[in-house]
Formats: structure tokens, sequence, C-alpha cells
């Protein structure tokens, strides 16, 4: 009993402090209806309306030290545009250079727009005004009924949208928040389902402690299908790949986990075990590398501790995020193919700076090391072979072996070996030590 009441206060405190205060609820409210005052005249034209999405729609709002994030949906009407669907993009972008609004265009299935606005930063998403999913041209065409569900969920449960803030706050500090390919976690959305499936925040975590992560997890909320087998039978076999397989409630063929990957749902696993055997506040706030425990951890192990910088060249943050994160485990694999031993490593993404840092713990290999030959019982035409690589060749219990010399034992001689047409081509624009 002591257990869960220690818990539920670190949970109720913890919500106190990721709950956005009133002061800045207003200011939002206040300067979204100053942005749509502005762009309405203009949108106007095209009868279309301004559609408040994402966490700030659902009432599932986590508190940030930084400036907001908030998406808009800018819905044209569907009998008008239906046909339309591809030019979307096009009227939003007229509508905003109409109004004297600066943009950046980012790239989608449809383009969408980010706004600068006062201290909040908007991403503008044109799509259809739908009213069920079969209308959907786009499947961005849909996330207003995403919205109107976990409404409708929080409705019967008042309790649920901090349960749901709770959970985004743990899978943010897990590094498992996200579906962008540079985390492959749970959305925002499939958080919002699976605590609202579950009922709490804790109830969640526990289950999850309880999955077999051999076999998928099926988690069908509105019983869509009559049982597992149908929906392996059923849904689009590309929707199958992830290790939990959550039927959208509002979209039956759509997964809500499929960018989830069976390393981030161990990870999530881990975090919420630990979690339930030492409840702690620390478990709900991200910390950033602590380089004194690394160079620490680094002395005590006898080995090199190595901070690598990385910027990547484009500016849209989960393309910047997945090109530094795939640079980070090209790098992990040249350094255990040139001999390094890594002790420990991690990545972590500035989303504000799109700038990386890997940080590594690791053995160098030595300078100086032996090459193992082939046997003296083998064909003659391979001992040629070797003989004719390595000149000096010794032979020593039978075996041919040489001495040799590395020209990589060291980091930075292992970045000048990476060439910079390939950093270019793989979206980097920087990498120092």
């Amino acid at each position: 009993m002591k257990n869960k009441t220690n818990i539920n206060q670190i949970l109720q405190n913890v919500i106190e402090k990721i709950t956005p205060p009133p002061s800045e609820k207003l200011s939002l409210d206040k300067t979204l209806l100053k942005f749509e005052t502005k762009i309405k005249p203009e949108l106007k034209k095209y009868g279309a309306k301004i559609f408040v999405g994402g966490s700030l729609a659902k009432q599932t709002l986590v508190k940030r030290d930084t400036n907001y994030d908030v998406d808009i949906f800018v819905l044209f009407p569907y009998s008008k545009f239906k046909t339309k669907s591809l030019e979307l993009s096009k009227f939003l972008e007229q509508a905003l250079k109409h109004a004297e609004i600066r943009y950046t265009i980012l790239k989608g299935s449809r383009n969408y727009f980010q706004v600068k606005f006062k201290n909040v930063t908007l991403e503008l998403i044109p799509i259809l005004a739908i009213k069920k999913t079969s209308e959907a041209i786009n499947i961005t065409d849909i996330s207003p009924l995403h919205v109107s569900y976990v409404l409708s969920q929080i409705k019967k449960n008042k309790k649920l949208a901090d349960e749901i803030k709770l959970a985004k706050a743990f899978c943010y500090a897990a590094d498992c928040y996200g579906a962008e390919s540079y985390v492959r976690g749970f959305s925002g959305y499939a958080l919002e389902v699976l605590v609202s499936y579950y009922g709490s925040f804790l109830k969640f975590i526990k289950a999850a402690t309880n999955w077999n992560t051999k076999e998928k997890i099926i988690i069908d909320p509105k019983h869509y299908y009559k049982n597992e087998k149908k929906i392996l039978e059923e849904m689009n076999e590309a929707k199958l790949h992830s290790p939990i397989i959550l039927v959208d409630p509002v979209q039956r063929e759509r997964n809500a986990c499929a960018a989830l990957s069976y390393e981030t749902l161990k990870r999530f696993i881990e975090k919420a075990k630990k979690f339930l055997e030492s409840p702690n506040e620390c478990y709900f706030f991200k910390e950033k590398s602590d380089i004194e425990k690394l160079k620490n951890i680094a002395k005590k192990s006898k080995a090199k501790f190595v901070i690598l910088k990385a910027i990547s060249s484009k500016n849209k943050v989960d393309i910047a995020g997945a090109k530094l994160k795939k640079l980070y485990e090209f790098l992990y694999f040249l350094l255990k193919k040139n001999g390094f031993k890594i002790l420990k490593s991690n990545f972590e993404f500035d989303e504000k700076t799109l700038e990386a840092k890997f940080y590594f713990i690791l053995n160098e290999p030595p300078r100086d090391y032996i090459v193992r030959g082939p046997p003296l019982s083998v064909p003659e035409k391979y001992i040629k072979d070797f003989r004719k690589k390595w000149p000096a060749a010794f032979i020593k219990n039978n075996q041919l072996w040489a001495k040799a010399k590395r020209n990589v034992s060291n980091v930075s001689q292992l970045l000048k070996t990476i060439p910079k047409a390939q950093l270019k081509e793989m979206g980097i624009e920087k990498i120092s030590l």
C-alpha cells in the first residue's frame, strides 16, 4: 500500500510539473487567435477553415522549456476540392502570401508550411474536410478524426488527459517518443490510444512489462476484427513489421504503431520495469548526457571518451534527425570495422539547432598488429597469394603470419578517411571532434 501511495504521489507531482500553467495556455490561445485573424480573410476565399490539431487540441499538451509547436490543419471543403487534392498546398501558399505571412515550405505527401508567429512555431497542413475515413485522399485528411476520437475518450474519463501527459513525458525521457525514423518510437497519437485502451498510465506500463516481445503484440481497441488471426490476414503486410500491431480506432486498416522498432520497445519496457521497481520523478524528465559521468566511466575502464558533433544540411527536423542517426550508425560500423572496441555509445539530437552529438567510450586499436594467414597445409596458390600481399610474412606453428601497421588507430584519422562528397551525399554539412 505504501509503494502504491508513493507512486501516486510521484505521478501527481509530475502532472503538476508537466502541465502548462494557465498563463502559458492563455498566451498560446491569444497567439493562435491573432494568427487566425490575420489569415482568415484569405482562407475565406476558398471556403477553408482552421482546425487546431495535435496535443493542444486533445488537451494532452506537455509543458516545454522551449517554444511550443502547434499543428494547424487548414480544412478545404470536400465537395469543392476533392478533385483538386494535389493543389491544396498551392492554394494555402497563395493565402499565406496574400496575408503577408512569412513561411518555410516543408516537403510531404502534400507540401505543408512552417510559420514562426510571435513565440510559437506553427505547422500549417492543408487537408480535405472529411466526415469519414473512406473520403480521405491523403493520410493527413484523417488527422481531425484522431482528435475527435481522443476527445471522446477524455469525455468518458476526465483524468485521461493527465494520464496521457504522463505517458508522453515518460516516453520522451526514455527516447521512445516520436514516430520519426531517427527515433522509431511511439507517436503521440499511439500513446493516446494505448493509454485510453488501458485506462491509465500505470495500467499501460504494467501491461507493457508483461508483453512478450518474441511474439506480435496485437491490440484492437474497437474490436474491428473477429480475432488476431484476421488482423494478420487482412491488414496490409507493410503495416505488420512492428512489434506492436495497434489497430487505429479511427481507421481499421492502419497500424498506429507501425513506426515502432523492436529496439525502442525493449528500451521502453526496460524503463517501465525500472520505474515500477523504484518509482522516481527522474523517469519523466530528460537529462542530457552527463559528460563528467561518462569521462569517469572511460577513466575507470582505461578507455578513451570521444564526443563528435555533426550538423545536417537538411532543415526539416525529421529528415535532419534521420540523416544524423544514419551517420551515427555508419560511424559505429566504421569504428568496429577498423578494430575499435566500443564500450558505450549514445546519440543525442537537438531538434532546435538540428545538431547531433555522438558519445563514444572506446578502446583504440594498436598501431601495430599481426595478420593471420593460411596454414601451410593449404594448396600452394593460397600461400603465394598471401606472400604476394605480405612479402615479409613469417612461419610460426605451421601457419603464415605477417606484421602490419594500421592506417587508422584513432578517431581523428578515421574521420579523415570519409570523403567530403560522401558526407554531402549523406546530407551532412559538418562533422567534427
